[in-house]
């Protein structure tokens, strides 16, 4: 397996730190990286405040709407104020068993791009991966099905690592039950392509000028097909309606 070129989904540093404000309920007060010393001082002040409440529930009620867009709306704009209590908000939808509702909450943490945004998307990824060994068939391929929905992530990442059964941390069945899962729902030119490439046909990760002879396809074909393998699976799930 190539390694893959890393882009721009999430910030370089938003290494996974369980638990963090998301999770924990503890207000983190440390500048981030990306904020300016005013901006930092600002959102301290609102969340020990509680000055943003009003606006907060405003758009918790949006989130209930009959209005598609103003559902949407809401929760990009939650993922962008990126608040404890705004991801919070955010969170609760994507934890919950409707397809719905995480949809919408994936969707609103990936556009509002803060720290706090994507450290909850990883958080839940995490539980998700450990999710993909339940013995509750509905459990684990809603598991699946959400993971493939954040797009890429760093524990997507880790579970294709893993599928060659060298993770300690990984069992290496369920790694690579998820990435022949994942491989399947691409198209048939691509699956081929990345089935040889992963090594998911016998163990054995091909190189491309192997898997254009096995397929009978040029090496262009193979680099070019596996590139679009690589960013259909990497892709988050698109909002039906927007």
């Amino acid at each position: 397996m190539t390694e893959t070129t890393q882009t721009n989904n999430y910030p370089a540093d938003a290494s996974f730190n369980p638990p963090t404000a998301e999770t924990s309920g503890i207000t983190r007060l440390s500048r981030t990286n990306d904020e300016t010393e005013g901006a930092h001082l600002r959102r301290v002040a609102d969340e020990l405040s509680g000055s943003g409440d009003e606006a907060l529930a405003k758009l918790r009620a949006k989130l209930s709407s009959r209005d598609f867009s103003e559902r949407v709306t809401a929760a990009r704009e939650l993922g962008k104020i990126g608040s404890l209590k705004a991801i919070q908000l955010l969170r609760d939808l994507l934890v919950s068993s409707d397809e719905g509702s995480w949809r919408l909450a994936i969707h609103g943490l990936r556009t509002g791009g803060s720290r706090e945004g994507w450290l909850c998307l990883e958080g839940v990824a995490q539980d998700d991966s450990t999710q993909l060994a339940s013995e509750n068939s509905r459990l684990s391929e809603m598991s699946f099905k959400r993971l493939m929905a954040m797009g890429r992530t760093k524990m997507m990442d880790r579970l294709f690592r893993a599928a060659d059964g060298h993770s300690r941390s990984i069992p290496g069945d369920i790694a690579k039950k998820f990435s022949n899962d994942a491989v399947e729902t691409l198209p048939d030119t691509q699956r081929n392509v990345m089935q040889h490439r992963l090594g998911l046909l016998n163990g054995a990760s091909a190189t491309p000028s192997d898997t254009a002879e096995a397929l009978g396809i040029s090496l262009n074909s193979v680099r070019a097909l596996e590139l679009q393998g690589w960013q259909a699976i990497h892709s988050p799930i698109d909002l039906d309606g927007e």
